[in-house]
């Protein structure tokens, strides 16, 4: 019983992680497409994405809605979520433009 409960547990968590690993990996973001809130709000658009070294997205650099400068923020691909609309980031305006900025430069 102890070992079927083990083996069990053991599948679970790796169709879990599987899963988890996969819906990842169908997240491509594409440069201009737009990035919301939770609440639907445009918090900017996609201005860069960053990859690891084996080519998979991991961030994007995100131009906040309406700054006309190049003051960029950075978000994990992990925390996004995709739809028809654009990209969905699990945070508020508020919290979005409270965010430190990138620079590039440095």
């Amino acid at each position: 019983m102890v070992a079927m409960t083990s083996r069990l547990s053991i599948t679970v968590f790796l169709v879990t992680l599987f899963s988890a690993t996969a819906s990842l990996a169908q997240i491509r973001p594409v440069e201009g497409e737009p990035v919301r809130a939770t609440d639907g709000t445009v918090l900017g658009q996609v201005q860069q994405v960053v990859n690891d070294r084996a080519g998979r997205p991991t961030q994007v650099l995100v131009q906040p809605k309406g700054v006309r400068t190049p003051a960029l923020h950075s978000l994990a691909i992990k925390s996004l979520t995709e739809s028809p609309e654009g990209l969905t980031a699990p945070i508020t305006k508020a919290e979005f433009d409270a965010m430190p900025t990138v620079d590039l430069d440095n």
